[in-house]
């Protein structure tokens, strides 16, 4: 049984290839040559897969075979998906390429791509131009630009590197037969624009949104079956991608959208092509040229194309050049040209291709809702047009290359002659940190699409904010103007902090948890007089608390009945998930759309846990969203392919079937990474070795090898000549260096032994998981793969209930550090201690 690629395989994949080059450069500088790579393999891979069809649909047909081979050369055969390969840009073909030397003619053949060990580069380069020169429709510019022997600081990649690089792609099969699902490659191709974004940092910023700032975009706008979208600063083209899969989700065609996208930088032009091409979107038009100087798409009369949609993150806070800039009627108001103003003729440019009932959402620097000058002007338009129908301010340090808020603008021209207000979103609070960057949770995204759709006032989050008074503001919108999502002020009781007790109204402002967790509230406090509370006897410190409200009944019982609510639910909506399966045995029949099961168990999840307090109804719809984003590719694969044993994951078979592996890999892991800090402390300034360990820096071993070296000669001298010294002393002196450098080498022996341990048993754990694999069937692959998916949802729901546990324990320890210890008592602790000093102080003859 041939086992399908599936996501994570390919990630794993591609991840090696990059290995291969991270040495080399920065992932900014190598992210072309993967994105390349991928295209060339894939086109060369649907190439013979169509020549395989193709000789058989003309084979039925009844072509001689000498007709046939002329037939495929016809590259009008060869549309959508698949390009025409020549020759000389094949994997798997050799070729024969004529030459002329010394004025004769000669046929010399040349190797497949695979196979290119010399002059690697300029083959590679020549193959992307040869695909290019014949598929001029489709790839016009996008491949020309990739070259493989561009110098890299002081030199250019070598063979070897690239011949390697090379080889790493051979083990990826590219064809749609090798697939788990039909997009796999598409999502592959998204994971590398985020692994480039991560890895590149500041430069990310001209190729890569944030996903969940997309999907806020995407949802805003709501495309619907028919609809024109565009982004005027198209990136890699997520946003468009989005767009698509979005109306997916909602049930509609993705056929029936159509795509258009301009970009000015060229190497993200051509990753945004092929992107598109690798997720099968063969009728996006991407246009490469500076939007605001010369918009590309026009209609049949030349004028700028109107579009329904139009969803963007153009570039923060650039320069722009008024001079030759066509169709300056986009722009009812300029912007200054220096001082980095370029945001709303952006914003202006998109509502001018707007359509009269059109909508858009793009994301924008803070600082155009209040500075003053044009922007003001411009803001003024917008508001008084009736067009600016919300504003979203975002958590800062969302994006890369900068740690800013930014803001969300809806742009809305359906029924803007009669908008009277402006909604505005404060959801700066509402984020998860992250160690580079925050990010949106589930949660965060849910609440304000929640709050646009909704469009009412929602405390301390957002308000439909009347025209008047945004004029009395002078249209300066900065949103804390008018949603004030500042906490509230820790509240100090003076009497408390004075005589101790825990003032009752603040422990009663902790309502949600008493209601949530019964009897909690009696068991941690007891009364002290009307107004106020103390401890528990049984919280004798606060180090007490956490332990208390884990293992207190009431939480523990509470969690527990969640629990089983989710464990009803999975139950009754599992024969859903199967149903994705297209298993003719299976009950329900007909397959099912992914997108269709998440918005049915979504909608299924929500009501389920409607009774329960403990979950906001963002939170637990915000936890289904995750979970399906996480297992979007598994889901995806058993919709396409049934419960392939593929879909294990290699730790739960090694886990099952080969602990002691793991185990092993698991020590020798260990004990590595304890040698390794253990040789780096060693090279610290300063370093002892108070455990005696044996370890040494690279200077003592220099010094300890000198040492020795002069006393064997010395030794030896003396031995000759017992006038010079004692043999013996330095014989000994000799012998003790020597074994202070053994202890070291053997220390050393084990790093190198431990190195090859690991890269053996990884090399032998690949082929066990992919043995144990084909012996493992598709009941059984079923069996192990749902359980593996309810594991996954309970323990998402499980870490949120959590969540709100350690949240009810920080509440309550808040309260001991404000009271538990009164004023009195530390200043009789403090006078105790002074009085201990000036104690001391007397023994010591001090007065």
């Amino acid at each position: 049984m041939k086992l399908k690629l599936t996501l994570s395989r390919l990630e794993n994949l591609l991840m090696t290839a990059c290995d291969d080059l991270r040495g080399s450069m920065d992932a900014s500088e190598y992210k072309e040559y993967i994105f390349g790579m991928l295209f060339l393999k894939r086109a060369s891979d649907l190439f013979d897969q169509r020549q395989a069809e193709l000789r058989k649909q003309f084979a039925a047909q009844g072509m001689s075979p000498d007709d046939i081979e002329g037939a495929l050369k016809d590259s009008d055969h060869y549309s959508g998906k698949y390009f025409f390969v020549p020759p000389r840009a094949r994997w798997n073909q050799g070729w024969q390429e004529a030459v002329v030397e010394n004025g004769q003619k000669k046929t010399i053949d040349r190797p497949a791509l695979k196979h290119v060990k010399e002059n690697v580069g300029s083959a590679l380069n020549k193959a992307l131009e040869a695909i290019e020169d014949h598929n001029m429709d489709a790839l016009q510019d996008v491949l020309k630009g990739i070259n493989f022997n561009r110098k890299i600081g002081q030199r250019t990649l070598d063979d070897d590197t690239l011949a390697d690089f090379v080889q790493n792609f051979e083990k990826i099969p590219l064809k749609d037969s090798d697939f788990e699902f039909p997009d796999l490659l598409g999502a592959a191709y998204e994971w590398l624009i985020k692994y480039f974004a991560d890895s590149a940092g500041k430069k990310a910023g001209e190729f890569y949104t944030p996903a969940e700032v997309v999907r806020i975009c995407v949802e805003i706008c709501d495309p619907e079956e028919g609809m024109s979208v565009y982004d005027p600063t198209v990136g890699s083209g997520g946003m468009l991608i989005q767009m698509r899969d979005y109306l997916r989700e909602k049930g509609g065609s993705a056929d029936e959208l159509a795509l258009y996208g301009q970009e000015k930088m060229g190497t993200t032009w051509s990753i945004c092509k092929m992107n598109m091409l690798l997720h099968g979107i063969s009728h996006a038009d991407i246009r490469q040229e500076d939007t605001l100087r010369e918009p590309q798409h026009l209609d049949e009369t030349n004028e700028l194309k109107r579009f329904d949609r139009v969803v963007a993150n153009p570039p923060f806070s650039q320069n722009y050049i008024k001079k030759d800039l066509k169709f300056s009627g986009r722009f009812p108001v300029m912007m200054p040209e220096k001082g980095k103003k370029a945001d709303l003729m952006f914003v202006q440019h998109m509502l001018s291709v707007l359509k009269h009932n059109g909508r858009m959402a793009t994301v924008m620097p803070h600082g155009v809702l209040f500075r003053g000058g044009e922007e003001r002007e411009a803001r003024k338009h917008f508001i008084e047009h009736g067009y600016l129908e919300a504003i979203i301010g975002l958590p800062g340090n969302l994006f890369y290359g900068t740690g800013i808020p930014a803001c969300i603008l809806v742009m809305n021209k359906d029924g803007a002659a009669n908008r009277d207000h402006v909604l505005f979103i404060n959801a700066d609070r509402e984020y998860r940190e992250g160690k580079a960057q925050n990010h949106l949770r589930p949660e965060d995204i849910d609440k304000i699409i929640y709050a646009y759709r909704a469009n009412r006032d929602i405390e301390a989050y957002c308000r439909k904010v009347p025209k008047a008074e945004i004029v009395a503001e002078d249209y300066n919108c900065n949103i804390r103007r008018y949603v004030d999502n500042a906490p509230p002020p820790e509240p100090h009781d003076v009497r408390a902090h004075l005589h101790g007790g825990v003032p009752k109204v603040e422990v009663e402002s902790l309502a949600r948890f008493w209601q949530n967790y019964p009897q909690l509230k009696e068991d941690t406090f007891i009364s002290r007089d009307e107004a106020y509370l103390d401890f528990a006897p049984v919280l004798a410190d606060k180090r007490d608390i956490a332990d208390f409200v884990a293992t207190h009944q009431s939480v523990t019982s509470r969690h527990e009945e969640f629990m089983q609510t989710l464990e009803n639910w999975w139950q009754a909506n599992l024969p859903i998930v199967e149903a994705l399966a297209p298993d003719a045995a299976n009950q329900e029949g007909k397959p099912r759309n992914v997108y269709v099961m998440r918005r049915s168990l979504l909608a299924s999840i929500e009501q389920a846990l409607a009774g329960q307090n403990l979950l906001t109804p963002f939170q637990v719809r915000g936890a289904f969203a995750n979970y399906v984003e996480l297992l979007k590719a598994d889901f995806k694969s058993i919709a396409a392919s049934g419960w392939g044993p593929e879909l294990i994951p290699d730790e739960d078979i090694l886990q099952s079937q080969f602990p002691e592996v793991l185990e092993a890999l698991e020590q020798a892991q260990s004990r590595l990474a304890e040698l390794q800090a253990l040789f780096a402390a060693a090279d610290e300034e300063d370093f002892e070795d108070s455990d005696d360990t044996g370890v040494m820096n690279s200077d003592q071993v220099k010094d300890l090898k000198a040492r020795l070296k002069e006393a064997k000669g010395m030794a030896r001298l003396c031995k000759r000549d017992p006038n010079m010294g004692d043999a013996e002393l330095y014989q000994r002196e000799a012998e003790q260096i020597e074994a202070q450098l053994d202890r070291h080498k053997v220390l050393e022996d084990e790093v190198k032994t431990l190195r090859a341990m690991i890269k053996g048993i990884e090399g032998k754990r690949d082929e066990l998981v992919q043995s144990a694999r084909e012996k493992i069937s598709t009941d059984e692959a079923r069996t192990v793969i749902i359980e593996r998916l309810r594991q996954l949802l309970m323990n998402i729901y499980r870490a949120y209930l959590r969540s709100d546990q350690r949240a009810c324990i920080r509440s309550i320890e808040n309260l001991w550090s404000k009271y538990a210890v009164t004023a009195k008592t530390i200043e009789a602790e403090r006078d105790a201690a002074s009085q201990q000093l000036q104690a001391f102080l007397l023994e010591l003859g001090y007065e």
